[in-house]
């Protein structure tokens, strides 16, 4: 059974787009003369390849505990718990500079021993195009999710285009967005969700990080109960399982068949917890990297941990590591009839 991550993200690298202009700094005279040979591109970008490597490794036990502690913040307080939301999103910028792209990505699933990673769509810090290009150049590893941004002309042929190229699932963020249930926008987008029967990512949690988010309290996963009702055809995954929150994400699970949770963010005795209560197969493995380091290993430890422990079967975390990836997505893309 392949492992598939549910829930994943990919950047440019900045760093590297300016490295063909670094030789162009070269100052004229004998000492440019003797830099030259070592401010080529190609020796820039082995150097730069180097230096990102060895400072993955210095982050890595920073944010390992960052993780570790992350679960713990939603029984602080409300202020000190929104306080270290915002805290937790600063935080994870010096990271992206040294892991968030395709490349590093596929090199964090080797080490975890993944096979796929669904890689969402983030305008306009990743755009729909740089996703599907970096999936059409990873098609055996990488699976597109498209995001269509707020502007879009027409939605609903924008998203009916990126699933013609490839795209297997839509992501939808009004926290992120700053628009509600009532956007028309997403309202086409899940007409369109429906009719070509691709899975809704949605977004879910209120996490008061305004670096992020326009609006955090537009998470909050009750208020999406009238998408769920309208579109019962529609398999919606609810992303990071409400986050501060999960058990309104177990309940709402519990009264809609139609929905689905993922384990990012949340803790072995959540996941048990959901897996007892939903079932394996309403369960998907998400870790949402490269936030806060990789520990792709973390998220897939988590849902081993359960197995460990005799909570749930080797074959119900099966399901949860891909088993259910892969059946949500076997008709992605198709239309009803087809």
């Amino acid at each position: 059974m392949p492992v598939i991550d549910f829930h994943a993200h990919v950047f440019p690298n900045p760093i590297e787009k300016a490295l063909p202009y670094v030789p162009k700094l070269v100052p004229p005279g004998p000492a440019g003369e003797k830099l030259k040979p070592y401010l080529n591109e190609m020796t820039l970008r082995m150097g730069l390849g180097m230096v990102r490597r060895m400072a993955r490794q210095f982050f890595q036990p920073a944010t390992e505990k960052m993780h570790s502690a992350q679960v713990w913040t939603r029984h602080l307080p409300a202020s000190a718990r929104h306080g270290m939301d915002s805290l937790g999103g600063v935080a994870t910028l010096p990271h992206l500079l040294v892991e968030s792209t395709a490349e590093d990505l596929i090199d964090a699933m080797d080490a975890a021993g993944v096979d796929q990673t669904l890689v969402i769509a983030h305008p306009p810090f990743c755009t729909n195009e740089f996703v599907l290009q970096a999936c059409e150049q990873n098609p055996d590893r990488l699976i597109a999710v498209a995001n269509v941004p707020k502007g879009s002309d027409d939605p609903a042929a924008t998203l009916r285009g990126y699933i013609e190229r490839g795209a297997k699932a839509l992501k939808i963020h009004p926290a992120a967005d700053g628009e509600g249930v009532d956007c028309a926008r997403y309202r086409a987008l899940l007409e369109v969700a429906q009719e070509c029967r691709i899975p809704v990512i949605l977004h879910t949690g209120c996490i008061h990080n305004r670096l992020f988010f326009k609006d955090p309290h537009l998470g909050k996963v009750e208020l999406f109960t009238p998408w769920f009702e309208a579109y019962r055809e529609v398999k919606f995954i609810l992303a990071h399982m409400n986050f501060h929150e999960p058990l309104k994400a177990i309940e709402l699970c519990e009264l809609y068949s139609n929905l689905y949770v993922d384990t990012s963010w949340q803790p072995p005795e959540v996941i048990s917890e959901a897996i007892s209560k939903l079932g394996a197969d309403r369960v998907l493995f998400g870790t949402d990297w490269p936030f806060v380091g990789t520990n792709i290993s973390l998220g897939k430890s988590r849902i081993e941990e359960g197995v460990q422990s005799g909570v749930y079967t080797r074959e119900q975390a099966d399901l949860v590591l891909g088993g259910n990836a892969l059946r949500i997505l076997k008709d992605s893309g198709r239309k009803e009839g087809v």
